[in-house]
Formats: C-alpha cells, sequence, structure tokens
C-alpha cells in the first residue's frame, strides 16, 4: 500500500473510494488500503456522457467516486443540516459490511446508498448514531451476483488511464 495523491489526503471532508465490479468483488485495477481508503463503490462499466450526447461505459475509481457523491449529496438533500464531517460519517457506517473488503477499505465494505439516505432521514428525529443503527436494522445489504465468475467474461469498458504521479 504505497500512498499516492489524491488518496493520501486526510481530512474531515474527503472520502476515498476503490472501485468494484458491481456489488461483488474489488475491481482488478483499483487502490485500496485501510489506511488511506473509506469505502468500496461500482465503478466497473458504468455508463457515463461522454462529448456528442452519447455514452460510454467506463472504469474507474473515477467512476466510483462519483458514485458515493451522489449518495452524499442525497444524504444533504434528506437533511440539509447535516455537515460534511457527518455526511462522511453516515456513508462510511451505512457501508455493507463484507469480509472480503475488510483489510481493503476502512470502513470493511461497500456502500448501501438506501441506507445512508434512510440514516439521513432518521437524524432528523435520533441522534447520528442511533439514526445509523436503526438505518442499519431497517435496511438490508444490496444482493451480489450469484455468478461466481464474474470477472470472466465482463466488459471492464474504457479502463483508466495510468496515474502520472509518482512518489
Amino acid at each position: 500500500e504505497l500512498p499516492s495523491s489524491p488518496t493520501n489526503i486526510q481530512a474531515d471532508n474527503v472520502l476515498s473510494v476503490a472501485a468494484t465490479v458491481g456489488y461483488d468483488v474489488i475491481a482488478p485495477f483499483s487502490n485500496y488500503g485501510v489506511l488511506n481508503v473509506d469505502v468500496a463503490a461500482p465503478g466497473v462499466s458504468i455508463n457515463s456522457a461522454v462529448p456528442g450526447d452519447e455514452y460510454l461505459p467506463v472504469s474507474g475509481t473515477s467512476q466510483a467516486a462519483p458514485y458515493v457523491a451522489n449518495i452524499a449529496g442525497k444524504i444533504k438533500d434528506a437533511n440539509p443540516k447535516l455537515t460534511p464531517v457527518q455526511i462522511k460519517q453516515i456513508v462510511i457506517e451505512s457501508v455493507d459490511l463484507r469480509e472480503d473488503l475488510k483489510n481493503l477499505v476502512k470502513s470493511g465494505g461497500i456502500v448501501n446508498g438506501s441506507r445512508a439516505i434512510k440514516a439521513a432521514e432518521l437524524s432528523l428525529s435520533y441522534d447520528l448514531k442511533e439514526a445509523i443503527s436503526l438505518s442499519r436494522e431497517m435496511i438490508e445489504d444490496q444482493e451480489r451476483s450469484r455468478d461466481k465468475t464474474i470477472l470472466n467474461g465482463i466488459s471492464l469498458g474504457v479502463l483508466p488511464l495510468p496515474s502520472t504521479f509518482s512518489l
């Protein structure tokens, strides 16, 4: 686990994201590390807007990060009084905890948007810790693929370009 920018920026309002293939496995190209990466999110073959009013399936942590940003925005919509630190807390503490991710990302899991948004809604009536706890009871983990060979034959779409950063 080598630090790389911007993943190694440690700040209360920064979320670092690893990419996964659907809700199944860490993507083969993804960054990860329990010291610097907070959560995992889908980042393979994400239909992305490109010039000419077209879409192209793109893969990368640069696709997983906006996935999480979308959830963060919906959290803020659900409770506009939440601070960036509280939004980050909800995202991290509402993940689907996964054995295969516990040594790869700080949270030990993959984002659960429905649970995170429910926690934000509940935080209007409960303190944040209780709201997150209640949301975990109310919203189930996301379904994983039943195909154990998910990486065999999946189109990874346009893969991320190599980083130009070096140590």
